[in-house]
């Protein structure tokens, strides 16, 4: 583990960073898996394809320890076992039968499937971590967030976001509250990459149950702790009332209570220590919303923290102002004729009539007409002026 911290005058700032041990190094933990799988209309095409598939690596990766089950959802929630079954062959070829009948049909149905996969029948001994498989297109985020915190328990969330255009902000969240990771599947052909490393990160879990004592009044975040895993370590950024002499971080090792001591370093931090705390902090203003907190009391929140520590938020805004000289105070000003350029894609025809006569002589017939006009002004005679009204003309006269 390493600590840095920054003394920023009122508050000290600090950066908690815990390193597990390579995988190699984790004995793989017995654990009981359950894949969850969305079957409704949105995932019609390729998406349900990358799902099946994404469904057959993850039964290749099960140890001959782990325990399994799967539950389809759309309109309805149906669960392939009862409860979860030890991972062996007739089993397996019934789960592949399960996967290969797939079809996207009816409607996003959510809560129920993740009802279902969190109060399954415990399995003594063994960490639930629950792979949901989906493309969330879902309208009841809120309420479905709310639901994963309620109903969680000890159990583990994993969200794998399929397709070209999920709803990756609730996935993410959805497994931040539910103490696990998200993965994004875009393609078919990343499919095996992608299940290949969320197994990974899931079979070494090196630390669980994290509780980190800071010595000193402490707000950091993420306020949930997630589990560290093998090669991933975790960073957790604090504001504390003091500087710190050491911190301890305890949690579960394969078993076992574990702790450590991390001490602040000799080199510390900087300033950015602060920034880094303040964004996670307006993140978890805007997200304390899904809880029921009041929408003018979170922007409150968020503005302040902008304001003070210069960020770029929902409601403020950075300004750049170019204070270079463009000309010396003493010169006087003088004016020119700027070009003025085109959108792109656009030309000079488009302000002129589309007609038959094409623009440039349209131009032309305009400036003669100019010409001929000024002409006339100037070279044609002045009209005389009409008699009065008891004047007679010659002609009148002499008629008589």
């Amino acid at each position: 583990s390493s600590l840095m911290t920054w003394d920023g005058g009122e508050y000290v700032y600090a950066l908690l960073m815990l390193s597990p041990p390579l995988a190699e190094a984790v004995e793989p933990q017995p654990r009981e898996v359950v894949f969850v799988i969305d079957t409704s209309g949105s995932m019609e095409g390729a998406s349900i394809r990358q799902a099946r598939s994404a469904l057959e690596l993850g039964l290749k990766f099960l140890g001959p320890d782990d325990r399994f089950n799967l539950i389809e959802f759309d309109s309805d929630t149906r669960a392939l076992f009862d409860e979860s079954v030890p991972v062996q062959s007739p089993y397996l070829e019934e789960a592949l039968d399960f996967i290969d009948d797939l079809r996207a049909n009816g409607g996003t149905v959510m809560a129920p499937a993740l009802a279902r996969a969190l109060d399954l029948p415990a399995q003594d001994g063994l960490l639930r971590q629950v792979i949901f498989v989906t493309d969330g297109s879902v309208g009841n985020e809120q309420e479905l967030l709310l639901q994963v915190g309620d109903q969680l328990g000890d159990s583990r969330l994993f969200t794998v976001s399929i397709g070209s255009a999920p709803n990756a902000w609730f996935m993410r969240k959805a497994a931040e509250i539910g103490r696990g990771s998200h993965t994004h599947i875009g393609k078919l052909d990343e499919v095996a990459e992608r299940m290949a490393s969320l197994w990974t990160r899931i079979q070494h879990p090196a630390l669980q149950d994290i509780c980190v004592d800071w010595g000193t009044e402490a707000e950091f975040y993420p306020e949930i702790v997630p589990d560290l895993y093998a090669g991933e370590p975790l960073w957790l950024s604090a504001r504390l009332t003091r500087e710190p002499s050491e911190v301890l971080v305890c949690g579960e090792l394969e078993g076992r209570y574990w702790e450590t001591v991390a001490r602040p370093k000799r080199a510390g931090g900087s300033a950015a220590l602060a920034g880094l705390w303040a964004r996670h902090k307006i993140e978890a203003l805007e997200d304390s919303r899904i809880f029921g907190v009041d929408a003018d009391e979170v922007q409150r929140g968020v503005t302040e923290l902008g304001l003070d520590f210069g960020l770029l938020t929902p409601y403020t805004s950075l300004v750049a102002v170019d204070r270079t000289p463009v000309r010396p105070q003493s010169a006087g000003l003088s004016a020119r004729d700027v070009p003025n350029l085109l959108p792109a894609g656009t030309t000079l025809a488009a302000g002129f009539s589309q007609t038959a006569t094409g623009w440039p002589a349209q131009l032309a017939l305009s400036l003669l007409s100019l010409l001929v006009a000024t002409g006339m002004l100037l070279y044609l005679p002045p009209s005389r002026p009409r008699p009065s009204g008891g004047a007679r003309s010659p002609m009148a006269a002499s008629s008589e």
